[in-house]
């Protein structure tokens, strides 16, 4: 039932991403704060070589990805947007303000439809030079720099081998937001959530890597929308509210926030 809930209700199939379990505890506050990175009244200066990595999965679309823009812009930070072939499509304009504000793009297939997908290696491979020409045609990086729909742990060696042949470089993450929880996610679970991976990660020396979302296409002009995509709403609307408080984090630690490129480290 859940499942054609969201088909009838999200343009395109398949296009949220997969229901995970926010089990991070809720931060004892949350506030908006200016993101400039601040430590005992002394500005911290981020290191360049000391780079984090913030991640926007499943867009563009119309309602939220020009807010995240707005605040990355107000920053004067760099992310990466992770998109969706169908999506472009339907948001050319706000795609090419990514584009022209100097964000990174990262190839999320055309259709982000897991049977269409995964129906082979070659099916995959259809899907990835799809969005990688519509990317191409509107002024993106040909750097063909992919994230496999629920990550690569989702590809066998077979078809991780067929696309890794065709030019291909995969993309994970090593820090999530959980912000995809079925239920829906609080501003203050999102900030705890990252604010825990980014420790954890640290611990293992590895490159932080951070999966957000600034969500698919969706219709928010339903008089019904029902719980799910209520939820679904409620999560990007708090993606957007937690994200100032993120950058403010990362930047107290001294990271640069970089979007990716083919110098980017695996995330493991």
């Amino acid at each position: 039932m859940f499942y054609k809930l969201i088909l009838l209700l999200i343009s395109g199939a398949f296009l949220l991403s997969g229901c995970v379990s926010s089990t991070a505890g809720l931060s004892s506050s949350f506030e908006h704060q200016n993101p400039a990175a601040v430590q005992n009244d002394v500005k911290i200066v981020p290191d360049p070589a000391k780079k984090v990595y913030l991640t926007f999965d499943d867009g563009p679309n119309s309602h939220f990805t020009e807010q995240i823009l707005d605040i990355l812009k107000n920053s004067g930070v760099k992310a990466t947007f992770v998109v969706i072939g169908g999506n472009i499509e339907k948001n050319p304009e706000v795609f090419k303000r990514i584009l022209n504000e100097g964000h990174s793009i990262v190839n999320h297939t055309y259709s982000h439809d897991s049977e269409k997908i995964y129906a082979s290696p070659e099916a995959f491979l259809t899907e990835l030079d799809r969005c990688d020409k519509l990317i191409s045609s509107l002024g993106g990086s040909t750097a063909k720099i992919y994230r496999a729909p629920g990550g690569s742990a989702s590809l066998s060696k077979t078809f991780y081998e067929s696309i890794t042949r065709n030019g291909y470089k995969t993309l994970d993450w090593n820090v999530s937001s959980a912000d995809s929880d079925c239920n829906g996610v609080s501003p203050e679970q999102i900030i705890e959530n990252v604010k825990n991976g980014v420790t954890r990660i640290e611990k293992m020396e590895k490159t932080p890597i951070i999966l957000m979302h600034d969500g698919t296409q969706i219709s928010l002009n339903v008089d019904k929308p029902g719980v799910a995509v209520e939820n679904y709403i409620r999560s990007r609307k708090s993606d957007i509210a937690a994200l100032p408080e993120i950058i403010n984090f990362l930047q107290s630690k001294g990271y640069t926030l970089a979007g990716v490129d083919e110098n980017t480290p695996s995330a493991w």
